[in-house]
This record gives C-alpha cells, sequence and structure tokens, in this order.
C-alpha cells in the first residue's frame, strides 16, 4: 500500500497563522511552514503562541486535525480534539463496556505493561516475571510503579543527574515535552478510528486523554533512549537550553526508521506501530480477534503467523520474505539500542 505520508508539525513559540482555503502558513520561533490541510497529521504548539481564529479551530476539525498545547512548565497539556464521529460498530460503547470488565481490561492493562517492560530493557532487565499469573490491575501498576522507579534511578544516575532535582533540568522538560509529541500522533489515530481518548484500561482517570497514554507505554522506552543518547554524546547541548528542538528531529528520524514486526511480519517504519495498536485495539474491541496483540520490535523468526487481525499501513509497510533483509533491519536497530 502507498500513501503520501503527512506531516507531524511542533511549532515552538507560534507567532501567526496565515489560512488559505487548501493551505496554511505558520510563522514560529526559528522558521516558517507552509502546508496542505490534508497533509497535516497531527499539531502541538509548544510555548506562548498567538491567538488561533476561529476559521482555523474549525479547519482542524474537518480534518480530524488534533492541536496539543505544552507549555514548558506544566505537567498538562491543553488539547482541542474534533467531536467523536457516529460508527456503526459504535466503537465507543464497546471501549467503555471493555473497560468496565474487570478481567479485560486487566489483561489490556498487562499486555501495555510487558511491551513497556520490554521497550525499556536497554537499561535495566524486564520485570515480566514478576507479572506472571497477576490479574489484579492494581497490583500491577505496583510492579510497574516499582520497576519504573528503578528505571529512572538508573537513567539518571547514567546521565551524572540528581534525580531528586529532576524536574528542574533539561532532561526532564524534554521528556515532557516528547511525550506531548508523540501524544499528538497518537491522538489523531484515535479519533481517526473514532475511539475515546478519555477512556483507558491502565490510567485510570477520565479527565485527560488516558487512552493516549496508555497506547504510548509500549514505545516509551524507545523515546528516553533518543534523548539518553542525544545528551550523553552531545556535549555541546549540556550548559544550554537548545536540547529540545535537536530532540524532536532525532524522534522524527526514529518514527521514519524501518523497524520489523513479527506479529504482522511486515517491514515497516517505527510510526507505523503508533498506529498499529491502535488499530489492534479496536479488533480486539470489535472481537474480530481473541488477543490484543500489541505491534513491536522483533528478531525475524519463523512458526506459524500470529493472527493479529490487522496489517501494518505504510509506504514501506508489507509481507515479506525477505528474512535477510529482515534480519539485517532488525540488527540494524539492535545496534542504535545498545
Amino acid at each position: 500500500m502507498s500513501y503520501k505520508r503527512k506531516k507531524y508539525l511542533w511549532l515552538p513559540y507560534l507567532n501567526s497563522i496565515d489560512i488559505k482555503p487548501k493551505n496554511v502558513k505558520f510563522i514560529y520561533k526559528g522558521g516558517e511552514v507552509q502546508i496542505d490541510w490534508v497533509d497535516i497529521h497531527s499539531i502541538m504548539i509548544y510555548g506562548d503562541s498567538c491567538d488561533l481564529p476561529a476559521d482555523f479551530i474549525d479547519k482542524c476539525a474537518f480534518y480530524k486535525i488534533p492541536i496539543i498545547f505544552h507549555r514548558r512548565n506544566l505537567a498538562r497539556a491543553s488539547i482541542i480534539t474534533p467531536s467523536l464521529t457516529s460508527d456503526s460498530d459504535d466503537l465507543l460503547t464497546k471501549q467503555i463496556k471493555f473497560r468496565e470488565n474487570d478481567k479485560k481490561r486487566s489483561y489490556i492493562a498487562k499486555k501495555l505493561i510487558l511491551a513497556k517492560f520490554k521497550s525499556m530493557e536497554w537499561l535495566i532487565n524486564s520485570a515480566k516475571d514478576q507479572l506472571y499469573k497477576i490479574t489484579d490491575i492494581q497490583k500491577m501498576k505496583n510492579i510497574e510503579a516499582w520497576h519504573a522507579k528503578r528505571y529512572w534511578k538508573e537513567y539518571f544516575l547514567s546521565l551524572g543527574l540528581d534525580q531528586k532535582r529532576r524536574e528542574n533540568n533539561e532532561i526532564q522538560k524534554t521528556l515532557n515535552a516528547i511525550s506531548k509529541f508523540v501524544s499528538s500522533i497518537i491522538l489523531r489515530w484515535i479519533l481517526y478510528h473514532n475511539l475515546s481518548p478519555y477512556h483507558g484500561f491502565l490510567h485510570n482517570p477520565t479527565d485527560y486523554p488516558s487512552l493516549v497514554y496508555d497506547l504510548i507505554e509500549p514505545y516509551r522506552g524507545y523515546f528516553d533512549k533518543v534523548i539518553f543518547d542525544l545528551y550523553k554524546e552531545n556535549q555541546s547541548i549540556k550548559n544550554n537550553n537548545n536540547l529540545l528542538p535537536i530532540a524532536i528531529e532525532k524522534i522524527k528520524e526514529l518514527l521514519n526508521k524501518q523497524v520489523y514486526v513479527h506479529s504482522t511480519r511486515q517491514i515497516a517504519t517505527f510510526q507505523e506501530l503508533l498506529h498499529g495498536i491502535v488499530l489492534s485495539l479496536r479488533m480486539y474491541l470489535n472481537k474480530k480477534t481473541r488477543r490484543f496483540i500489541v505491534p513491536q520490535i522483533d528478531k525475524p523468526r519463523g512458526g506459524r503467523p500470529i493472527n493479529s487481525g490487522f496489517k501494518l499501513y505504510g509506504h514501506t509497510a508489507g509481507i515479506t520474505d525477505f528474512w535477510t533483509e529482515a534480519k539485517k533491519i532488525n540488527l540494524d536497530f539492535v545496534k542504535i539500542q545498545n
């Protein structure tokens, strides 16, 4: 399948918006961009910005473009999303019913946590054995919190930073911003497939887009490592405030990197995983598959194909029998992670 790749926009300190019927021009600190509406995937506005005209909001709603506002010192972002449209499958009802079913909710939560542990194995050992036969969701969260405490302690110690003061350093602020940037991408796919971003399975609250943060978890460790490597290898950014713009570009490079996904036996770009996990959840909620399959980066291997119920989209995605190519792609990615 081939299609034109939509763009993820990061607009720091937005100065002005020039709206046209078919395109829009943004002027922001450090540059400008003119782009057709149909080519915009999602928008993150960082820092202080100009007022947003009503016709700009209308255009974003029409093209299903989510807007996320993130301020440097605020933990939560502000979000503008188009309203949910009708769906013949009535996914919203199914999503809420699955969320209220303790067994199904704990099953989805465990799959997300296990995938998160895997993404963080570049730094510490997985805690997957601790989750064996655990079905109580609160116990799962306790294990996840214990693992996260170990992970972040090692993360900041390895960078020579004081974890107790991490809220005041550039690394933590950059990690927060990257999380908001990636959340805008997943939010677009959630809205596109008529799911509610506010009804998650792992995160409890419904006053913020908990499903978005649920679906980030399986890939969080990969994004963390980009920032870790950037800070460790680039001495020039340690004493100034230019980490974030460089980090955004590095994250975009990761999103465009090819990976092998065994659950669909495909070679795809990393960004297709963010769409794939939404597709997988949709299939599971619709009972098209018996399992919720989190698309992950794997080593090529044989065996019977997994009935995942979905395929990844993208100009590089496609069923592959070229095991040599798949092995090379996986090896290249592993080298980056180690």
